[in-house]
């Protein structure tokens, strides 16, 4: 672990929140405990760094990166952690608060088999006669389900100037054995995405059939959808190693496997020239 890379980037996060006795207080821990973090005097533990990473709302892989990086990964807007009351004005606040808590729930028990680290492939309007390879982490803290999505990026939505990789994030739901996964970029919000996945077929999540909806990312922002396919990846691997997966290949390339060509290739299921459907798990 690069102490110095994790002090640094522990700084720039608790400066997002204020003085170091405010976000002891807010994280529960003993503030000399983090100013030793904070000046690099000492290493967490795993557990320590897990609960730090859950607060802040990052991986304790990104937080080890070299802070430039780390600080264009986050976000260049300002962030705050205190949560408001976005229903406290609406007739209906209550239930829709209770039907969306309900449906996270109801996820919780049943995201176990799905989480974990997979390849992603989509055709995009960005880059014509070529397919997206991005790459996707599917967790779990409190019972929720989260979603870490990277993949290329326009130059603007970038990480950092000739590293074009961008950060999308979002919360998993698996309802009516569909895994539903809505996000959006951490570094421009303008857009929010959604993708539907089929559930694993006879408990096989290789691969994972369905569709992707979002806006293109150059200036025409064109609405779009698109079938995905969802590949399962060892855990062994660093994150820093497996971003160097994320790529644009040309629809004949020989790394993409013929399974994976045929779900993004397939017809529609239904008998109708407008409407656009996934090719189910098999």
């Amino acid at each position: 672990m690069q102490t110095d890379y994790l002090a640094i980037n522990l700084r720039l996060l608790c400066s997002y929140v204020g003085s170091v006795s405010e976000c002891a207080r807010k994280m529960g821990i003993n503030r000399q405990q983090l100013s030793k973090y904070l000046n690099g005097n000492t290493t967490p533990t795993i557990q320590s760094l897990r609960k730090l990473c859950d607060f802040f709302g990052v991986d304790t892989d990104e937080i080890q990166f070299e802070p430039k990086i780390f600080k264009s990964l986050i976000s260049s807007q300002e962030r705050t952690w205190e949560s408001p009351d976005i229903w406290g004005d609406s007739p209906s606040s209550e239930r829709h608060t209770q039907h969306i808590e309900q449906m996270l729930q109801r996820s919780g028990n049943e995201l176990e088999k799905y989480l974990g680290d997979y390849y992603y492939y989509y055709m995009t309007p960005s880059y014509p006669g070529c397919i997206s390879k991005g790459f996707a982490r599917i967790s779990q803290r409190n019972g929720i389900g989260y979603s870490h999505f990277y993949e290329r990026a326009e130059p603007g939505q970038a990480m950092l100037d000739g590293y074009e990789i961008g950060k999308f994030v979002g919360v998993v739901m698996l309802l009516g054995e569909r895994l539903q996964i809505v996000d959006y970029s951490v570094h421009c919000q303008r857009a929010v995405s959604q993708t539907i996945l089929y559930g694993a077929t006879k408990g096989n999540v290789h691969l994972l059939s369905g569709l992707t909806m979002g806006i293109q990312g150059r200036n025409s922002r064109i609405p779009f959808t698109s079938r995905v396919v969802f590949e399962k990846i060892s855990d062994t691997l660093s994150l820093r190693e497996k971003l160097k997966g994320v790529k644009l290949l040309k629809i004949a390339s020989e790394h993409i496997s013929p399974a994976i060509l045929s779900r993004l290739t397939s017809s529609s299921s239904i008998d109708n020239p407008h409407i656009f459907t996934a090719a189910e798990n098999f």
